[in-house]
């Protein structure tokens, strides 16, 4: 039993004088993987920060188009009404009261939503572009 406990277990001192090395090299492993880390993580903002850009492009454009095409063209739901050539005799009907007031609340919010969508957009829109100007400035400094 002696034998096979010598060969495989290497005993050292708990306490060396080396203690002053080694915590220099683990100071220096620990800065090199620190510096790595930091470079990983300036490459994921860069890449993080171009891919907000074209997002806030992308969704600018959508979302303009989007209300060009809502304000220019005509609302399918609207029924065009033939023209009437002679007026016949008027036709008693029987109003329906539709609920205007969930209506009007309805669009109201709606519109609010819209209105704070596009606001929201224009404002990045405008961040992204000075942020653009101000690094490009930079960048021929």
């Amino acid at each position: 039993m002696n034998g096979l406990s010598e060969s495989t277990i290497k005993l050292s001192k708990p306490f060396s004088s080396d203690t002053e090395e080694d915590m220099q090299v683990l100071m220096h492993d620990a800065s090199v993987y620190r510096d790595k880390l930091e470079g990983q993580w300036d490459d994921l903002k860069t890449d993080a920060k171009q891919y907000g850009k074209h997002a806030l492009v992308i969704g600018g454009v959508v979302t303009t188009t989007f209300l060009l095409l809502n304000a220019f063209l005509p609302d399918p739901k609207k029924k065009a009404k033939p023209l009437k050539l002679v007026e016949s005799e008027p036709v008693k009907k029987k109003v329906k009261l539709k609920s205007q007031s969930q209506n009007t609340v309805v669009s109201a919010v709606q519109s609010l939503a819209w209105t704070l969508a596009v606001g929201w957009a224009r404002q990045k829109l405008k961040n992204y572009i000075a942020d653009d100007r101000n690094s490009n400035d930079n960048s021929e400094s």
